[in-house]
């Protein structure tokens, strides 16, 4: 999977390529956080998901939102259905975050929690 880093970059290249929003963080010495994107080409895409891909690229932005809002059911299912999809680039990133909402359900989150990775790196 290709990663690039910040919303400046993600918007330059969104037209020409299919881009994911990944994770936020938030470094130590960064004044803002940043977000990390999955940029797949369309040889990442199958024929077969062409006619679908805005329905697959909607579903994974909405499950994004919705992890932001702690929605984790929404994600879990929105998980199995993006599973194996952009022939699987993208199923690292799934499981890895289908680990984290089985954390995420047992944490006493804080009110103000917004799905922000905060590295705890000096």
């Amino acid at each position: 999977m290709k990663v690039i880093f910040g919303k400046q970059q993600a918007e330059q290249i969104g037209n020409r390529m299919t881009v994911l929003e990944l994770d936020t963080f938030f470094e130590p010495g960064l004044t803002e956080p940043i977000s990390t994107y999955a940029v797949l080409d369309n040889t990442s895409i199958p024929l077969q998901e062409i006619p679908v891909l805005e329905n697959f690229v909607e579903l994974h932005n909405t499950m994004m939102l919705e992890y932001r809002k702690r929605n984790w059911n929404y994600c879990e299912h929105a998980i199995e259905h993006l599973l194996g999809r952009w022939k699987g680039e993208l199923d690292s990133f799934y499981e890895s975050l289908a680990d984290r909402l089985t954390e995420l359900k047992e944490s006493k989150l804080p009110d103000n929690w917004t799905g922000i990775i905060v590295s705890t790196n000096s």
